[in-house]
Formats: C-alpha cells, structure tokens, sequence
C-alpha cells in the first residue's frame, strides 16, 4: 500500500501543470546596453550570487532582442545573416548563464524581448558606444531583408509606435520564424525552465492589421465586408486579438510537445489597456489555460497609482487563476532606481495584501542598490 501511495503521489506530481509551484521572485536582465551582465562569466556569476542573496529565485535573461540573438542560432542566421549579438564573440552565453544559475538553484526563463517587432530607432542615450553601434547595424535588417513581413497601417505605411518597428504577427513565415526561435531555445537548452513573451509577444499595434492577407481573411470571415473604420472598434480589435491568441495557442502545442514541464510565461500590458493597443487579451489566455505564469507589468512610480492598477489588474483575472498571476514592478530604468527603499517596500506589502504571492522587477540594475529591501520582504514570509 505504500508502494502504491508513493506511485499515486508520484503521478500527481508529473501531471500538475507548469506553472512554478513556489511563488515567483523574479528579475529582467536587459541587453549589454544596459549592464555588465553579459560582459563575462564572472560577471554574470557575480550578479547571480546577488540575486540569490535578496531573495530572487527567477532570472527572466533577453534572448531575442534588435534583430540579434543573445545565444548561437541557426535559426535567426537563416534570416539575418548572424548567429548572435557580435559582442558575445563565440560564447555561448545562455549556457553559462544556465550553468552558474544552477548552482544557485535559479531558474532560468529566455525571455523573447523583441517578439514581434523588429528593431527600435529611437535614440537610446544610456547605451554604450559599442552595444549602440551594433545596434545601428541591426536597425531595419529584417525588414529590408524581408520586406513582406512588415506590418502595414490603414495607410498601407510600416507600423511603428514608440520607436519600435513592427512585423506582421499574422503572417505566417513571421510566426514561423518567432515559434522557431522558441523551439530552438527549448531543445538546444535543458536546463532552461521556461520560454517568455512580453508586450510584445504576441502583441501587434491596435492600429495594424492591413496587409492584404489579413484584410482577404477578414472579409472571408464577415461576408465580404471591409474592417470598421476605426481601429479601436471593439470587435475588429477582438477579431485581430482572437487571432494573435490562435498563435499563443500553437506556439504552447509546440513547446509542449517538445518538452511538457517547460514554463511558457507571459508578461504582457496590463488589460485593458493592453488589448486597445496591442490586442493582448490575457484574461482568456488564462481562462484557456494557455500560461503556465503572467507577469502582468505593472509600471508606476508611487504608491496610488499602483494600487489602483493592481486592484484592476486583480479584477480582470478569471476565477481560480490568481495563483499563476505575478506583477511586475518598475526597479528601475537605465542605471537610475526608481522607487524610494520606502516606496518599494510599501510596493510589495501592496502586493501581498491584494494577495498575489510573488511579482517581478524590471530590471536587474536596480537589485543591488534595494538588495537589502528584497531580503527584509521575503525573510518575514
């Protein structure tokens, strides 16, 4: 009988989902223009050994992001010509990272930064003079080597909000080409716990959605008639959200048959925001099961304006998935902490009392100054 409690147990234990059992304590670690992360092993083991000692038990680590790949592969050399960000010389840095996070029993989710958009133009005054020049060379790489792929406006113009340009995410070489990059990661990497999108994956400006295949799909759809004239109309909004879910739904079939335990999370705009400006509808992701973790991002700089958006945010979750639901905080922005000790602290007490378990911080410079913070909070639970 008790050989066969263990095998019950044991069983159970294999067919619970992904999601991570312990509470997530989480932190980005942005591209080498941002930090010395990525500057060597040393550097990385250093760093690791500070996220541990505040408490942190998740390291969120880009893996795609301007054009380049953050680790070799074949699949982003295929298309652009590289196989990965020319700073990293022929490391392979992922590994490493996975090595030296396992010692510190880490867990490691590549995070997809870029998805579906292809590169970002603005000025980035904060970046080193090397990362930024690299950068330059990668700027409209895709799209000039793939044309076809942008996304198009009502104007028939490549989209572009916020200084970062965008792929079509409906078409399906672009879905294929993300989804491949994913799949890489999951069967190259075994140590990896998790594969990350964000607000930009999937995700696409409310205001694309008018290459001509998606234009043909919806008429097919809807007897020949045209797509509202506005774009915030809210069925053609949820029309083009329903099919960005569609992908999520193939991209977690995908990985899953790869490997079944992987974490797919998710870390997208908060609802309903997000979904007005870049049809993410993650209520139904969660309501179909399609996350195993969403990191929703909770950006604010004081106390009320958080609260108000995490009490919208609890709102909006479907009943009995809180638990998969971790936000993310705002730490810090370039080399500049945003939060006071005071304010932070009084961040995660607000967390708690809303009752979500664990949250995330964007990004990795801001651990060590508030280091001492993190420690206190997770001490005390």
């Amino acid at each position: 009988m008790a050989l066969l409690a263990a095998l019950l147990m044991l069983g159970l234990a294999l067919a619970r989902p992904a999601h991570a059992q312990a509470p997530v304590r989480g932190v980005w670690v942005a591209g080498p223009q941002h930090n010395g992360f990525w500057a060597s092993r040393e550097s990385m083991r250093a760093e690791l050994q500070t996220f541990k000692a505040a408490g942190l038990n998740s390291v969120y680590a880009v893996m795609w992001m301007q054009g380049r790949t953050l680790y070799p592969s074949l699949v982003a050399q295929q298309v652009t010509g590289h196989r990965q960000l020319a700073l990293l010389g022929e490391r392979d840095a992922l590994q490493e990272l996975l090595d030296e996070a396992q010692k510190l029993d880490l867990r490691v989710i590549a995070w997809l930064e870029f998805g579906f958009a292809s590169h970002y133009e603005a000025p980035r005054p904060s970046a080193s003079p090397t990362a930024a020049s690299e950068a330059s060379v990668s700027r409209r790489e895709i799209a000039n080597l793939k044309p076809h792929w942008r996304a198009l406006n009502r104007q028939g113009q490549p989209v572009v909000k916020n200084g970062f340009h965008w792929l079509n995410a409906f078409d399906p070489e672009v879905q294929g080409f993300v989804r491949d990059l994913a799949l890489e990661l999951a069967r190259n990497y075994p140590l990896l716990a998790g594969i990350q999108g964000d607000d930009r994956l999937p995700a696409l400006p409310s205001s694309a959605g008018h290459n001509p295949a998606v234009l043909a799909a919806y008429r097919a759809e809807h007897g020949g008639r045209e797509p509202p004239a506005d774009d915030l109309d809210p069925a053609w909004l949820q029309w083009r959200a329903d099919r960005l879910t569609d992908f999520l739904r193939e991209l977690r079939k995908a990985l899953k048959t790869v490997r079944p335990q992987l974490v797919l999370s998710l870390s997208p705009s908060p609802y309903p925001w997000g979904l007005q400006e870049y049809l993410q509808d993650w209520p139904r992701w969660l309501r179909e099961g399609l996350a195993d973790e969403l990191l929703p991002q909770l950006y604010r700089r004081d106390l009320p304006a958080y609260q108000r958006l995490l009490d919208e945010t609890k709102a909006a979750i479907p009943a009995g998935q809180q638990h998969k639901v971790f936000p993310g905080l705002l730490l810090a922005l370039g080399p500049n902490v945003v939060p006071s000790r005071e304010l932070l602290a009084q961040w995660i007490a607000a967390t708690r009392a809303a009752g979500f378990s664990g949250e995330v911080y964007f990004h990795s410079t801001g651990v060590t100054p508030r280091a001492a913070v993190l420690r206190e909070a997770y001490e005390r639970r």
